[in-house]
């Protein structure tokens, strides 16, 4: 077996593939599971909805969650096997490659040395037939492995190349996957929370259930429902109104909403079409003042925070499940403008639920200040 041979069966048997069959086995089975659990969940939301129903819905959706963490986690002992693999054939073909190196440069030196000897010609003019053929024979055989370590070594360098940017890319995988684990392991807690906090504010009683559920309807109403009652320029930090007396689930609160819209899109406006606000909030200032916030960095119930934005403790009475804005209470009752813009002022006169202000701004974001006085 030549040189290059015994490369090329030595890579060969580096590169095998060794994923074992019960991996593959678990794989498939957690995505026939998962599949089960969407589709049950889909069920699930077009019936009716009731306390059981959404304690049902909660419950599948942990059931999920925990299948999709199993997964993930699959996925990630899979990457890492992977790459320590890769690391031991990278090692390996480190060694190899300056083996190869090492004797090309020992048949650089031998190329050199026999270059310095009597030349063909020469030795054959004296009629040293046996002195040309040998130092003829002794000439090609070391061409012959010289090029065999060139051809050896480009195998050996490309082959190193191709496995450190296969590991390059399976170590980046796997910072996307341990993050996508650490969000799932917070959606998990969160829901685990939900289904808790939707027994602890309903006792478990279904007319309780519908009753705070038709509350939250009737707020949605009363906002949309208010009617326009004029427009000024506003500056930052310009007093919009008071904080009202209203609230069916924390209290009276401060409801506040982001969303990009312009002013001459004011009619196209939709309560659900919001966006986080924080980031807004954070590079303007907060719609109230002497607020005790947690943390500034995210969204973090406690203090000034009565309800973020998102999946809440109160969310699952909601319509779409999803509570679009940030509820927030201080003692300081003075509802400000976070940048300036021009504010148009919303009343109903049945109920202050519905009192509210949009604020266009410049960079044609809008924000909602709700339940005002």
């Amino acid at each position: 077996m030549t040189c290059l041979l015994r490369v090329v069966f030595f890579l060969l048997l580096l590169f095998l593939p060794a994923y074992p069959m019960y991996a593959q086995d678990a794989v498939g089975d957690l995505e026939s599971k998962i599949r089960e659990y969407t589709e049950k969940l889909n069920q699930l939301s077009q019936a009716k909805d009731t306390l059981a129903n959404q304690l049902k819905i909660i419950s599948s959706q942990i059931d999920l969650t925990i299948l999709k963490i199993s997964q993930t986690e699959n996925q990630i002992r899979i990457l890492e096997e992977e790459i320590a693999s890769l690391t031991i054939k990278i090692n390996d073909l480190d060694v190899k490659l300056n083996q190869i190196s090492s004797l090309f440069i020992q048949q650089v030196v031998q190329s050199y040395k026999l270059g310095k000897r009597m030349p063909h010609l020469v030795t054959l003019l004296k009629g040293n037939f046996n002195g040309f053929f040998e130092h003829y024979r002794y000439s090609s055989l070391i061409q012959k492995n010289f090029q065999d370590t060139l051809l050896n070594m480009e195998f050996v360098r490309t082959n190193y190349n191709s496995q450190k940017e296969q590991k390059a890319k399976k170590q980046q995988d796997l910072e996307i996957l341990q993050k996508q684990l650490s969000e799932q392991k917070n959606s998990l807690a969160k829901q685990k929370d939900s289904k808790s906090n939707l027994l602890a504010i309903t006792k478990n009683d279904e007319s309780r259930y519908q009753q705070l559920k038709k509350a939250a309807e009737d707020e949605l109403n009363s906002l949309l429902k208010a009617k326009f009652v004029g427009s000024r320029q506003v500056a930052k930090g310009e007093a919009l109104g008071s904080m009202g007396n209203t609230g069916y689930s924390f209290g009276d609160h401060l409801h506040f909403g982001l969303y990009q819209l312009s002013e001459d899109k004011v009619n196209e406006w939709s309560y659900t079409n919001d966006v986080d606000p924080f980031p807004y909030i954070a590079s303007h200032r907060w719609p109230m003042d002497d607020l005790n916030i947690l943390d500034n960095g995210q969204c973090k119930e406690g203090g000034s925070i009565t309800q973020c934005r998102g999946h809440t403790r109160y969310s699952y009475l909601y319509a779409d499940k999803f509570h679009h804005g940030i509820d927030m209470v201080s003692s300081n009752k003075t509802i400000r403008a976070v940048n300036e813009g021009t504010a148009y002022f919303f009343r109903n006169p049945s109920s202050s639920l519905g009192n509210h202000v949009k604020l266009f701004h410049p960079d044609g974001h809008m924000t909602l200040y709700l339940h005002l006085q």
